[in-house]
């Protein structure tokens, strides 16, 4: 069998992607231990969401909205879970401006 530059490279950008896919579940915090504390849960629309690896930017930059614990995109049902601490204010518009700056547009907050 003879081995391509192609394949090779190939094989070698296949172990990157499961090496991610695989970083990315172990540190997922459980958003639902999260929910059971009494935390305040917010779920907005996004547009733009296009595939699987979009996710990452757009939970980042909003984890680093003060008061946010933690956040779970999901680009199917294009949706974002923003989980609160319990009894702290957090504007709406600080969510949205870390939605926008991920190149993102927020739609309404359902909840």
């Amino acid at each position: 069998m003879k081995i391509t530059s192609k394949s090779l490279l190939t094989g070698l950008a296949l172990a990157v992607f499961l090496i991610y896919l695989t970083a990315c579940a172990a540190t997922k915090p459980d958003i639902d231990k999260l929910i059971s504390e009494g935390n305040e849960i917010r779920i907005y629309e996004i547009f733009g969401m296009d595939c699987p690896g979009c996710h990452g930017g757009l939970e980042n930059l909003v984890n680093k909205v003060p008061g946010v614990i933690s956040s779970e995109a999901n680009w199917e049902k294009q949706l974002l879970r923003v989980v609160l601490y319990a009894n702290v204010e957090v504007d709406d518009n600080l969510i949205y401006e870390a939605i926008k700056r991920a190149n993102f547009t927020p739609g309404e907050r359902f909840k």
